[in-house]
C-alpha cells in the first residue's frame, strides 16, 4: 500500500466527516497541547507537582524526555521537509513542516516516561498503560481529524518520542544511581 495514498485517504475521510462539536473539541485539544497558554499552564502544574511531591528524579526524567522529544522532532522536520495536508483537507492552518509530528513525539515521550518512572499503585499499572495509550490515540486522532498532520506523521512522532523517552529513562537511571552511590560513600 502506498503511504501517500493511505495518508490522503484517511485525512480525506476525516475531512468529510467533520462536525462542529468534534471540530471544536479537537481544536481545544490541539490548543491545549500546542498553544503557549496551554503549555505555560501545564509547565506550572508540572513544576508544582514535582516540588510539592518531591519527585525530583521522576520530574527530571519526564521533563527532559518531553523537551528533548520536542527538539528532536523539530530538527527532523527540517530534514524530512514534508508539507502538511493541503488547505482543502485541513480545518486548521499550521505552519512549518509536518513529519514527524512534534505533538505526537512529545506525548509519546511523556507517556513512556510517566509509565516508567511513576510508582503506580499495585495492580494499577495496566490501567495506567491503557489510559496513556488512549490519550495518545485521542490526541493523534485530533491532529489528523483537523488536517494538521498526515497519519504517518503521527506514527513517526510516536517512534521519535518513544525512543527519546526510553533513552532518557536509561540515562536518568544511570545518573541517579551514580549520585546515590556517591552520596552513600560520602556518609
Amino acid at each position: 500500500m502506498d503511504p501517500v495514498s493511505f495518508d490522503r485517504d484517511i485525512v480525506t475521510w476525516f475531512a468529510g466527516h467533520r462536525t462542529p462539536v468534534l471540530t471544536t473539541a479537537a481544536r481545544w485539544a490541539m490548543e491545549l497541547g500546542t498553544g503557549e497558554p496551554g503549555m505555560a499552564v501545564l509547565a506550572v502544574l508540572f513544576v508544582a507537582a514535582v516540588v510539592v511531591g518531591r519527585w525530583w528524579r521522576a520530574g527530571f526524567t519526564i521533563g527532559v524526555s518531553v523537551l528533548l522529544a520536542q527538539a528532536v522532532a523539530r530538527a527532523l522536520k527540517q530534514v524530512v521537509a514534508r508539507p502538511r495536508p493541503p488547505g482543502d483537507l485541513a480545518a486548521v492552518q499550521v505552519g512549518a513542516y509536518s513529519m514527524p509530528s512534534t505533538v505526537a513525539a512529545m506525548t509519546a515521550a511523556l507517556a513512556v516516561a510517566l509509565y516508567a518512572v511513576v510508582q503506580w499503585r499495585r495492580g494499577f499499572r495496566p490501567y495506567a498503560a491503557a489510559l496513556l495509550v488512549t490519550g495518545l490515540g485521542v490526541i493523534a486522532c485530533a491532529m489528523v481529524y483537523l488536517g494538521a498532520h498526515w497519519p504517518t506523521d503521527v506514527l513517526a512522532g510516536w517512534c521519535v518520542g518513544a525512543l527519546v523517552g526510553f533513552i532518557v529513562i536509561r540515562l536518568s537511571r544511570t545518573v541517579f544511581r551514580g549520585l546515590l552511590l556517591r552520596a552513600a560513600r560520602s556518609d
